[in-house]
């Protein structure tokens, strides 16, 4: 018996409306198109009549162990969109989110030597608001009710919205949600974690197999690799599997040097006509863009031991990011980034790091954030 184009689409729309429903809590006619990673061990709670395009690029909701993820009815979101939990997240009725925004409640980027996390703080989007393509809405953003964020833009406070209107979203932040967290470091143990780690280093054998590897390195799903010069990539370096995979672009004469056990997120793009130097152990978010040439000159790209970039940050030209540096999400780097700073903003500004640590703060509890 055969199946036309029609009964194939509604097969894969039932299809994938399953798949959300193993993982979510998913009210009566949601729509879903193409594909939609749910994960983590937090709470996804989708209303009736919400529609999920993914049919460009997957969609990520990711709550993490306690989290609470909430779309209203008859939302409506775009392919690329990710949004990602520690606290709570809450995506009002009507609401429109554009191809490839970004909502998180944290920045996802140590503090100090110890590794905490800075504290959540929840993100909401108020009813029939719009959020353009690419925009990014950090902790603590509130976009009122109606209002429409540009595309690309970076929300960190309240945006188009009035006291009465906030009091809407009702209670601001608990004591619980602006704890510090210690994130826990998975380890894997046993036959099936050897096993997983096997594959891995098995798949960056393929994917990778254009660049000059070091010993262990992971690849959690595909990278994308155009080399015509040199690629290195040092031991322990891990690429994490994703929605989308990492790009490696590197012309000829040029060179990419990454250093050891550093990791990247899904979507990162690296590409050089000169060369790129990434040290060791540094963390970059998904969708960083790193590039060495621009639309008049090409300069050298330097990022040092142990910095941390955050999505959806850009690396222009000749920068230096300095080592033990943080770059805030979204944020956009035209110029040197000095050892131990936060670079924040469009155009970036530096400040030093120690001096958003040196603030009291509470102490950490346990059972926080996977």
């Amino acid at each position: 018996m055969s199946i036309n184009a029609g009964s194939r689409r509604s097969l894969l729309r039932a299809g994938n409306a399953f798949t959300l429903r193993r993982r979510a809590s998913v009210g009566k006619s949601v729509r879903v198109h193409g594909r939609v990673w749910v994960h983590g061990r937090g709470r996804v709670l989708v209303d009736d009549q919400v529609t999920l395009d993914a049919r460009d690029a997957p969609i990520e909701l990711h709550a993490h162990r306690g989290a609470v993820i909430t779309i209203g009815r008859g939302a409506v979101i775009e392919s690329g969109t990710s949004l990602e939990a520690t606290a709570r997240i809450v995506v009002g009725a009507g609401v429109k989110l554009g191809a490839f925004s970004k909502i998180m409640d944290n920045n996802f980027h140590p503090l100090d030597r110890e590794n905490r996390l800075p504290p959540s703080r929840p993100v909401f989007v108020g009813a029939m608001a719009t959020v353009g393509p690419r925009a990014i809405l950090l902790p603590g953003a509130w976009v009122g009710p109606g209002a429409t964020v540009p595309p690309g833009a970076v929300v960190s406070r309240r945006f188009g919205a009035s006291p009465d209107a906030l009091a809407t979203f009702g209670s601001a932040t608990t004591d619980e949600e602006q704890t510090e967290v210690r994130p826990r470091v998975s380890v894997r143990s046993g036959v099936v974690g050897k096993l997983l780690s096997a594959m891995e280093i098995a798949r960056s054998m393929w994917y990778l197999r254009a660049c000059d590897r070091g010993r262990r390195v992971h690849a959690g799903g595909p990278v994308a690799v155009a080399n015509r010069g040199r690629v290195r990539i040092g031991s322990q370096a891990v690429f994490v599997g994703g929605m989308i995979p990492t790009a490696i672009t590197c012309g000829p004469g040029a060179s990419i040097d990454i250093g050891a056990e550093t990791i990247f997120n899904y979507g990162v793009s690296l590409d050089a006509e000169d060369s790129i130097r990434i040290g060791d152990r540094c963390r970059f978010g998904s969708y960083v863009r790193i590039s060495d040439r621009g639309s008049e000159l090409t300069q050298p790209v330097v990022v040092e031991d142990d910095v941390w970039i955050a999505h959806g940050a850009v690396i222009e030209p000749g920068v230096t990011i300095g080592s033990g540096s943080v770059v805030s999400a979204g944020s956009r780097v035209f110029s040197d980034v000095p050892p131990g700073s936060l670079a924040i903003g469009n155009p970036a500004r530096c400040m030093i790091l120690s001096l958003r640590t040196e603030q009291p703060s509470p102490s950490p509890r346990s059972g926080g954030p996977a």
